[in-house]
């Protein structure tokens, strides 16, 4: 009698162990969602989330609350979402930073490889390399040459830490040793860039659209092996002077560990249905990015092979963690 009373409690706790998640998945989400954004309003990133939350709630039927919370390279908003419950309503919309700041950090108050799983990327943006309209360099070559001829005299600004590997990774396939100037911000880096105050710029194809339309900036390459649709004239130089030459900068959704697997895939899902609309992927185009809507597995090895590409760059231009 025992031991049948034991195996049937066995029976019960694995058959409800296995039906408890479908039913939450099946449930999800029967309240508010919050979306946190470890960048400060306004920016691109809120932007991206903007775009897509009227939609997302549509087919949730809940509320989609969209929280900014700024500081310290992503790292406050990261963190609270990794001590957030794993129950799929507190979701993190991040950059690229996310895969730079392992190597920048040497101590992050959460473990990126283990607290956080990807969902899905939501966009993907170029990075674009530009000079100022008035600078004689018109080419990448030419570029790549005068830094050969004058180690160290050519100087390149980055709108963010993401930006400034895309630099190092620069120097790494062309040999060279330009030097970096962070900014905070694609704004002010491209005002100085502009104005001649820095030679060259390094940020998405997204931020510096408008400065190279009005003519005070020009295009001299894409980190990129395809054209770009805003910029089809504008060299990929993986493709020419720089094989490798591979770095965008996207958006993606992550969810706290314990966060169970149906509602991963439906979050995916739903996101990756409202990234197939027509018209959400031309309000994207119109900021230089392409749609995502990766698999969980897709996008968790960008993120895993960006890791170890990072932090290869990093070793390489001797970046010590803080």
């Amino acid at each position: 009698m025992k031991f049948m009373i034991r195996m049937s409690l066995c029976s019960l706790i694995v058959t409800f162990g296995i039906y408890f998640p479908l039913v939450q998945a099946q449930t999800f989400p029967n309240k508010p969602i919050h979306i946190v954004i470890p960048f400060a309003p306004g920016g691109s990133t809120d932007t991206a989330a903007r775009i897509i939350s009227d939609k997302l709630k549509d087919i949730w039927g809940q509320p989609v609350i969209v929280d900014t919370k700024p500081g310290a390279n992503t790292i406050i908003g990261t963190d609270a979402v990794a001590k957030s419950p794993g129950d799929g309503y507190t979701l993190l919309l991040t950059s690229t930073a996310f895969v730079v700041n392992p190597t920048m950090y040497s101590k992050l108050p959460y473990d990126p490889q283990n607290d956080l799983i990807p969902v899905t990327n939501v966009s993907i943006t170029s990075f674009a390399i530009v000079a100022a309209g008035d600078y004689p360099i018109k080419t990448i070559k030419e570029l790549i040459a005068l830094e050969k001829s004058k180690p160290g005299s050519v100087s390149f600004g980055t709108s963010d830490s993401s930006a400034e590997f895309v630099g190092h990774l620069f120097n790494m396939l062309a040999k060279v040793n330009m030097q970096g100037l962070s900014y905070k911000g694609a704004g002010p880096m491209m005002t100085d860039v502009a104005g001649g105050h820095v030679p060259i710029g390094i940020a998405a194809i997204s931020s510096v659209q408008g400065q190279i339309k009005a003519g005070r900036v020009k295009m001299l390459g894409l980190a990129s092996s395809k054209p770009s649709t805003l910029f089809p004239d504008a060299p990929p130089l993986a493709l020419s002077e720089l094989p490798g030459f591979e770095a965008g900068t996207w958006f993606g959704f992550f969810v706290p560990k314990g966060t169970p697997k149906e509602i991963i895939n439906k979050l995916h899902r739903d996101v990756a249905t409202v990234l197939k609309d027509p018209e959400i992927q031309k309000r994207f185009a119109e900021l230089g990015a392409e749609t995502g809507g990766q698999s969980p597995e897709e996008f968790g090895a960008i993120v895993k092979k960006e890791m170890l590409l990072w932090k290869k760059v990093g070793e390489a231009a001797n970046i010590k963690p803080q």
